[in-house]
């Protein structure tokens, strides 16, 4: 009932959930109480699942409780029918014949057979029934002794991962890298204030970018009305690709006339400079003949 909600109170359902659970919490932990006679009862988690588990864990101890009792009395009544039995006298004379005749050894071996029947619970002492019965109690004990080594290992395990969990959250409970910053508060607060303040700001850029639309839509004339539609869209970039086309041929025109820098303006004395440079360049050439034909005389 600690944990109803303002909210539950309002619903009858959630209420009634509440109210079922601290009955079964109060049944638990009158249960645990009655088992532990006294002792403290370890702390646990509680929450739905282990609730339900230890519901689950209580109606089997009960119903277990229950089958000890019944088997109890049965065995009473059983001992109680064995005791009111009348012994036939006859059948004592006969058995104490038949000890007084046997050996030893078969003394010991029908004690044996008597006591094998009785441990074993079969209805006679019959060898092959005996075998039978030997050999299920046998693979039965080898079954549950498999299950214990395997139940064994598994609270092995269990216990080493409570051992990690447990350094796991002691961890995430001291380490400081893991605690709440202190000025969490105030960063939550003033990122608060920006986000209202941010909000304010885009619908203010709304409010004018919907108020420059209309003024532009006021004003647009009829032969700008298209001029956001594809077919303008595609003369623009065939426009553009026209214009990075000349701006290419002009630059391949510019570096043309950069390699005539520095010739006079007049085109008559530039032809003069260009054959005076002609002349140097054959000289230079049949220099260069002869010093090859040298080095290769």
């Amino acid at each position: 009932m600690d944990n109803l909600t303002p909210s539950d109170l309002f619903s009858p359902s959630k209420a009634r959930q509440q109210r079922a659970q601290a009955q079964d919490w109060a049944h638990i932990d009158s249960w645990l109480s009655y088992k532990y006679s006294g002792r403290t009862v370890p702390t646990f988690e509680r929450n739905e699942e282990t609730l339900k588990v230890l519901r689950e864990l209580s109606m089997a101890n009960e119903r277990a409780d229950e089958e000890r009792t019944v088997l109890e009395r049965v065995e009473r009544e059983a001992l109680k029918e064995l005791d009111e039995v009348v012994r036939n006298d006859n059948d004592e004379r006969i058995l104490s014949q038949l000890k007084s005749s046997l050996t030893q050894e078969g003394e010991q071996a029908l004690h044996a057979i008597a006591s094998t029947a009785v441990a074993l619970n079969t209805p006679t002492a019959a060898p092959e029934t005996l075998a039978h019965a030997l050999i299920q109690h046998t693979t039965t004990s080898q079954n549950l002794t498999n299950q214990l080594a395997h139940i064994e290992t598994l609270q092995t395990y269990l216990a080493t991962q409570t051992s990690l969990l447990r350094t796991q959250l002691d961890e995430l409970q001291t380490n400081p890298a893991f605690s709440t910053p202190h000025q969490l508060q105030r960063q939550t607060i003033e990122q608060t204030r920006q986000t209202k303040h941010l909000r304010t700001k885009i619908r203010e850029y709304e409010d004018r970018l919907s108020s420059l639309q209309f003024s532009q839509n006021r004003t647009m004339t009829p032969g700008s009305a298209n001029i956001g539609s594809a077919e303008v869209m595609g003369e623009m970039l065939e426009q553009q690709k026209v214009l990075d086309e000349l701006r290419e041929r002009v630059e391949g025109l510019e570096r043309q006339v950069a390699e005539f820098a520095g010739l006079p303006a007049d085109r008559e004395m530039a032809r003069k400079e260009v054959g005076k440079l002609e002349v140097r360049l054959d000289e230079v050439r049949r220099r260069r003949d002869e010093l090859f034909e040298g080095l290769v005389g």
